[in-house]
C-alpha cells in the first residue's frame, strides 16, 4: 500500500540518531552550530512552517523554471531591452552586480545548515534552502549573460565580487560576515530572519513592481520568481529565534539589532537611490521611505513584539535616516560616478524635485541646495567640478562613506581608538555595532585605509580606479548625458 505524505513526513524530517563512535560535541561543535549554552533537547521544539517533500519541491521549482525561461526567451526575441529607460537599466546593472554572488554565498550558508544546524528538522529544510540559492545564482547569471550583447557591464554579475570596487567591498563586508563568517544560529537570525524576511522584500518585491511598470517584464519576472523562494526559506529564522529567546534573549536581541542596522545601510545604498531616483517618474509607485515603513518597519516591529524582543535602542535615529540616508548616498553615488560599474541617474529634474519634496518635505533644504551647485557647474561647462579628485572617508563597520547615514545637519565626527588605530564611523549606531564585538571588525581595512597604507599605487584617483578593476568601458557616468540640467539653464535660482 502506498503511504500518504502524512504517514512518513514526520519521520523523514526528524531523522536523527545517537552517536556511538564519536562525541556529539565533536560532530556538532558549538562554534559551528551556535548552540552553546542552549540545551540539546531545546531544539526538539524547532518546527518549520513549510511542509514540503523533495518530490513536491522539484515539481514546483520545475514549473517556476519553465515559466521564467519562457518569458525570457520570448522577450529576447521581441527586443524589448532596447526600449527600456537608461536609468532603469542602470538599476538592473547595479542589482545584478551587487546581489548575484550574494546568492552564491547563501548556498554555502545553507550548506552549513544542512551539516551543522542543531536540529534535524532544520538540517532537512536547509537542503531546500541550498537548492533555492543555487537556482537564484543560476537564474541571475543566465539573465545577465543574455544581456552582455547589449552592455558589457552585465559581466559584473559574475565579476564584481572578484574586484575591489568600493560598493562591492561594502556589500561583501556585510554578507561575508552574516553568511560565511557566522555560526548557524547567528547566520539564521541575521540572514534568514532579518535580511531575507525583511529587507529582501525591498529588493525583490518593490523593484519587481517598478521593473514591471518600466516595461522590463523579464527582470520583473526574474525578481518575483526568486522572491517566492526567499519567502519560504526565510522562515527558518522564526523557530530559531523562538529557541534562542527561551535560553539567551540578550544574544538574540544583539544579533537582530546589529544585523538590522547593517542591512538598512546596505539597502539605503542599493535600493534607496533605485526607487527614489532611477525609476522613471511616471512609473514610481512608492517612495523608498513609504515602502520601508509599510513593508519593513511595521513588519519588523510585529516580529519584535511577537517574540518578546525590544525595539533597537537606535530606533528613532533609524526612522530619521529614512528621510535622509538614501538621498545622501544618491548624491555621493552621482558625484563619485567614475568609481561605479554602472551609470547613475541624477533624478533631480524639476518635475522629479516636485515629487521628492512631496515625499520628503525637508529634501530641498537638505539636498536640493547641493544639487543646485552641481547644476550651476554643469551649465557653466565645468563638468570637472562635479567629479571627485580623491576618495571619501569610510566607516569601519559599514565600509560606506561617512555622512551618508543621517542628514548633513547631523554631521559630527564619531570615532574610537583601539590598539593605537583610529576607527571612524558613519553614526553612533555603527560605533555601537563595533563595540559589541571589536575583534570582529578591528582587523578590517576600508578602501581608504588601504589607499593611505600604500596598497594602491599610484596613490591617486586613477590608481584607485585601476585597483578597483574599473576600466573606461564600464566606469559610470550620467545616464542622461547631463541633459536634465539644461532646463535649469535660464533659471535665476540655478
Amino acid at each position: 500500500m502506498l503511504l500518504t505524505q502524512d504517514d512518513w513526513y514526520e519521520t523523514s524530517r526528524d531523522l536523527d540518531w545517537t552517536f556511538s563512535y564519536v562525541d556529539r560535541a565533536a560532530a556538532f561543535p558549538a562554534e559551528w552550530t551556535g548552540a552553546d549554552g542552549i540545551p540539546e533537547d531545546a531544539w526538539d521544539a524547532w518546527e518549520e512552517p513549510f511542509r514540503v517533500s523533495y518530490r513536491d519541491y522539484v515539481r514546483v521549482q520545475r514549473e517556476k523554471e519553465s515559466g521564467v525561461k519562457a518569458v525570457s526567451n520570448a522577450l529576447q526575441r521581441a527586443g524589448s531591452y532596447d526600449q527600456l529607460p537608461a536609468s532603469h537599466v542602470a538599476a538592473s546593472q547595479m542589482h545584478m552586480g551587487l546581489i548575484t554572488m550574494v546568492e552564491y554565498m547563501a548556498v554555502t550558508m545553507q550548506s552549513r545548515f544542512c551539516r551543522f544546524a542543531p536540529s534535524p528538522k532544520w538540517r532537512n529544510l536547509g537542503v531546500f534552502g541550498l537548492l533555492d540559492e543555487t537556482r537564484h545564482t543560476q537564474l541571475s547569471l543566465r539573465f545577465s549573460h543574455a544581456l552582455l550583447k547589449h552592455d558589457t557591464r552585465f559581466d559584473w554579475a559574475q565579476k564584481a565580487y572578484h574586484t575591489n570596487q568600493w560598493a562591492v567591498v561594502a556589500a561583501k563586508s556585510l554578507f561575508d560576515d552574516i553568511m560565511l563568517g557566522a555560526d548557524c544560529v547567528e547566520a539564521c537570525l541575521a540572514s534568514n530572519l532579518t535580511l531575507e524576511h525583511g529587507f529582501s522584500n525591498i529588493q525583490f518585491v518593490a523593484l519587481a513592481s517598478d521593473a514591471m511598470a518600466a516595461g522590463d517584464v523579464n527582470w520583473s519576472n526574474l525578481l518575483s520568481s526568486i522572491q517566492t523562494d526567499e519567502a519560504r526559506h526565510a522562515q527558518q529564522g522564526f523557530p530559531t529565534l523562538e529557541v534562542v529567546m527561551a535560553h539567551d534573549p540578550q544574544r538574540a536581541q544583539r544579533i537582530v539589532d546589529v544585523a538590522f542596522w547593517r542591512a538598512s545601510r546596505i539597502f539605503q545604498t542599493l535600493t534607496g537611490p533605485a526607487m527614489d531616483y532611477y525609476t522613471p517618474l511616471d512609473k514610481r509607485k512608492m517612495s523608498y521611505k513609504e515602502f520601508m515603513l509599510e513593508w519593513i518597519v511595521d513588519q519588523h516591529e510585529r516580529v519584535l513584539e511577537d517574540y518578546g524582543l525590544k525595539r533597537p535602542w537606535y530606533w528613532d535615529d533609524f526612522l530619521y535616516s529614512l528621510d535622509n540616508g538614501q538621498h545622501a548616498m544618491q548624491l555621493g553615488l552621482w558625484f563619485y560616478r567614475p568609481t561605479l560599474f554602472w551609470n547613475t541617474s541624477a533624478g533631480v529634474s524639476k518635475d522629479e524635485r516636485v515629487w521628492l519634496n512631496d515625499k520628503y518635505p525637508q529634501w530641498e533644504e537638505n539636498w536640493g541646495v547641493l544639487w543646485d551647485e552641481i547644476i550651476r557647474n554643469i551649465n557653466a561647462g565645468h563638468i570637472d567640478r562635479t567629479l571627485p579628485e580623491t576618495l571619501p572617508a569610510l566607516c569601519s563597520v559599514t565600509q560606506l562613506p561617512l555622512g551618508t547615514a543621517m542628514s548633513r545637519e547631523r554631521l559630527h565626527p564619531v570615532s574610537l581608538v583601539r590598539d593605537g588605530r583610529i576607527h571612524h564611523f558613519d553614526s553612533e549606531i555603527s560605533k555601537w555595532c563595533f563595540e559589541q564585538e571589536p575583534e570582529r571588525y578591528a582587523g578590517h581595512r576600508t578602501v581608504v585605509d588601504r589607499f593611505i597604507g600604500g596598497d594602491i599605487q599610484p596613490m591617486d584617483l586613477p590608481g584607485a580606479l585601476a585597483w578597483m578593476g574599473l576600466t573606461p568601458d564600464v566606469m559610470g557616468d550620467d545616464t542622461d548625458g547631463y541633459r536634465w540640467a539644461r532646463e535649469y539653464a535660464n533659471d535665476p535660482k540655478a
